[in-house]
């Protein structure tokens, strides 16, 4: 027994069936979003009709898609279905279903004898909030969600709306007023209850979230609120503790392919580097008039593991004071180890890194470790990127997941991974998107589901090391993506296609200044740049190379995920 033991209403399931590779193409891809359960629920209520296996594992799918995501439009339209299954659920958290399977869309397109009147106001008033959650109005923003939230009708869609943003401004008096501005009934009130869990998960230390996360009624929300109960205790540092509370968790959804990639690394961390093994590593840090931002990052470095690597500072071109601070670093880590190099112009980040990329004593390392110049380094940083990579000598990069500077930690980049595009799309004569890769966060909280490491495609430039084996077989930054975006991408594709694929070491996170606000944002000739550097990309590669690159990038995910299902599986004696 322990403190977040859940009722076992869930009928036993595998871990892996045969059915998940023969029919979805992205089943190894990951689980930690709403958006990837619901693209998997409808193909698995159809395998469930013919596969008595599937329905077992359908049902967990929903029950665990309505719990952790319980305002998701369409999701409790699953759990309702899975009810008409099977499942026994009570009636309480039955009335919660049809009460979130039945909430009204919001800006839901009229048909053309309709009064369109609403329609527009809804759309009108989706702008402003777009607006305003970008702003620093707090008297603003909260006027405005008085009045929506308050909406009788659609009060709980403009939560499900506006909940992320309201959490991602890093003011936690705001979400915790808005769930007091709907108008809830006795039938929501454990939905509201499930929100102040959400919110306290996010926005309070895990000593305050815990024991309200642990105040939630296991009968309604018991698998999300032992996952949630386990990461916070992870936290805590009480390893032990939230090892036992996962293990149980994972049993009763085994199929759960983060859950599985995380609970793994938890029996099994990842090695430590050595730190003799940070001779063979050069640091490389190019900026361009961002002279307090890499002040910051060059103090985060020199507070360090860096052992015995060697830094390299490009100054690509700037015309303030990072010239001034480069200086300062190269005596405060020593002339002997922090070498300064100065271009005239600014030549963009793809030609920045080649230039270090070229110096004989880069050419000379085994790895060169790329750093922004605005993150915030852990201490611990450059030996948890080699550990991993020991004995990897086919690993074209290791990067890490990288989330937002400030609390409450909003991941900003994890792995992605590859679909194949189909050889005769018709859509790519037209628009070629034909690069289709999967980002499996997508800007989304912070939710512990990507503390794994495993191979993928394309790890984050944020902070990442590239292999210099790999820069001999594949090449270097491509120019043409010049001043930057997909410059990295591009490079990991080459490098995977020569069979030197990256490494995602999610248990390390590096916090990224500059995109950490919801007030960053992009001007018209910045999207038109960062569009013709994807059409770039999108016509780059042949139509057999994606899609050999989307089957290895597959066969090495499916491989990953088997060896550490099995072990979970000895390793726990899961029945079925």
């Amino acid at each position: 027994m322990n403190r977040f033991d859940f009722p076992q209403i869930l009928p036993p399931s595998r871990a892996l069936l045969p059915a998940f590779t023969e029919h979805f193409s992205g089943w190894h891809l990951g689980m930690g979003l709403p958006e990837t359960l619901l693209g998997l629920l409808p193909g698995l209520f159809q395998l469930a009709r013919r596969d008595p296996e599937c329905k077992n594992i359908t049902m967990g799918m929903a029950l665990w898609g309505t719990q952790a995501h319980p305002l998701t439009p369409g999701m409790g339209t699953w759990g309702i279905k899975s009810l008409n299954m099977g499942l026994k659920l009570g009636p309480a958290f039955t009335r919660i279903l049809l009460l979130t399977a039945k909430l009204p869309k919001l800006a839901e397109a009229p048909s053309e004898t309709d009064d369109d009147t609403e329609y527009k106001a809804e759309v009108e008033a989706m702008d402003t909030w777009h607006a305003l959650a970008r702003q620093d109005d707090r008297k603003l923003i909260l006027r405005f969600l008085t009045v929506t939230l308050g909406n009788s009708t659609k009060g709980l869609s403009w939560l499900q709306h506006v909940w992320q943003d309201l959490i991602h401004l890093g003011k936690p008096e705001i979400p915790k007023a808005a769930l007091d501005m709907v108008e809830w009934t006795d039938s929501t009130q454990p939905l509201k209850e499930r929100m102040e869990a959400d919110w306290a998960f996010h926005c309070l230390s895990p000593e305050k979230a815990l024991p309200i996360i642990e105040k939630l009624d296991p009968a309604l929300w018991g698998l999300w609120r032992t996952y949630a109960g386990g990461e916070l205790l992870l936290r805590m540092g009480k390893k032990g503790e939230a090892k036992g509370i996962l293990a149980a968790l994972w049993k009763a959804i085994p199929w759960h392919v983060n859950l599985t990639l995380k609970l793994h690394e938890i029996f099994k961390a990842p090695p430590m580097g050595e730190i003799e093994d940070t001779a063979n590593v050069t640091i490389l840090v190019y900026s361009w008039n961002k002279a307090e931002l890499l002040a910051d990052t060059l103090r985060s470095l020199l507070d360090s593991d860096i052992g015995q690597a060697k830094i390299v500072a490009l100054d690509n071109g700037s015309d303030d004071a990072t010239g001034d601070v480069l200086l300062k670093a190269q005596k405060e880590f020593g002339a002997d180890r922090f070498r300064v190099e100065t271009l005239p112009v600014n030549v963009g980040a793809p030609a920045a890194r080649n230039w270090l990329l070229a110096l004989p004593e880069v050419k000379a390392s085994k790895w060169a470790a790329f750093l922004d110049d605005d993150i915030i380094l852990p201490k611990d940083w450059l030996l948890r990127l080699l550990g991993p990579a020991q004995n990897r000598d086919n690993i074209g990069a290791v990067g890490c997941r990288i989330t937002a500077a400030a609390p409450p930690y909003g991941l900003q980049s994890a792995d992605y991974n590859l679909f194949p595009v189909p050889p005769n799309d018709p859509k790519a004569e037209m628009v070629p998107h034909r690069v289709l890769v999967f980002d499996n966060c997508a800007g989304s909280l912070d939710s512990g589901l990507f503390t794994y490491t495993r191979p993928c495609l394309s790890v984050s430039g944020c902070c990442h090391m590239i292999n210099i084996h790999s820069i001999e077989k594949a090449g270097e930054f491509d120019l043409r993506y010049t001043p930057s975006q997909f410059d990295d991408l591009d490079r990991d594709i080459r490098s995977s296609l020569a069979g030197m694929p990256a490494l995602f070491v999610g248990g390390l996170a590096v916090k990224h200044i500059q995109h950490s606000s919801l007030a960053k944002s992009k001007d018209t000739k910045q999207i038109g740049q960062v569009m013709g550097n994807k059409l770039k990309l999108d016509t780059k590669y042949t139509d057999e190379e994606l899609i050999r690159l989307g089957q290895d990038n597959q066969q090495w995910s499916w491989n990953d995920l088997e060896e550490k299902s099995t072990f979970l599986v000895d390793r726990l004696g899961l029945s079925t």
